[in-house]
């Protein structure tokens, strides 16, 4: 009878740990810019970044901007960071295939680009001269394949058009 018993808990055990690694471990993008839904972590202040960005753009010119984490966390797996970007104006082009990929108009990781904390992308700025808004939420995760002792970050950004 201990044998059925603790092969049940054993069974039930592997079942639970499968699951919790499907539901946790959302490491093939970012469906939607609110990280901190799923990441328990602390909000980490100045931790993301958009490098590139242009003091003021050419209506319709393509920009190439990269997103950057700077975290000490340290990572114990695969999967050491995340990120969505959205812009208010313009369109977000991939331009690393391997590891970006858009989804609703939301630039994100793939499962691949996933084990960075550095990505980029081209941004081609409006043919309008209206300003232009990008947003930025990263996760820098310690890579238990858990929601939980991740770092978020978010950073904003206003882009207005040349003269």
């Amino acid at each position: 009878m201990k044998k059925i018993a603790t092969l049940a808990v054993l069974i039930i055990s592997g079942i639970t740990v499968l699951y919790a690694s499907f539901v946790y471990g959302h490491n093939n993008s970012a469906p939607i810019m609110e990280c901190m839904n799923c990441h328990e972590g602390d909000l980490a202040k100045d931790m993301v970044k958009i490098t590139g960005l242009p003091k003021s753009f050419v209506p319709g010119k393509k920009y190439e901007m990269t997103v950057v984490i700077t975290s000490d966390l340290q990572v114990m797996g695969d999967v050491a960071g995340g990120f969505a970007v959205e812009v208010s104006a313009g369109e977000l082009l991939i331009k690393d295939k391997k590891n970006t990929q858009l989804s609703d108009h939301i630039l994100t990781h793939t499962q691949q680009g996933s084990s960075l904390r550095k990505w980029s992308f081209i941004w081609k700025a409006p043919k309008n001269k209206v300003e232009a808004g990008i947003n930025v939420m990263a996760v820098a995760a310690n890579g238990d394949y858990s929601p939980a002792a991740d770092k978020v970050g978010t950073a904003s950004y206003t882009i207005m058009p040349g003269k």
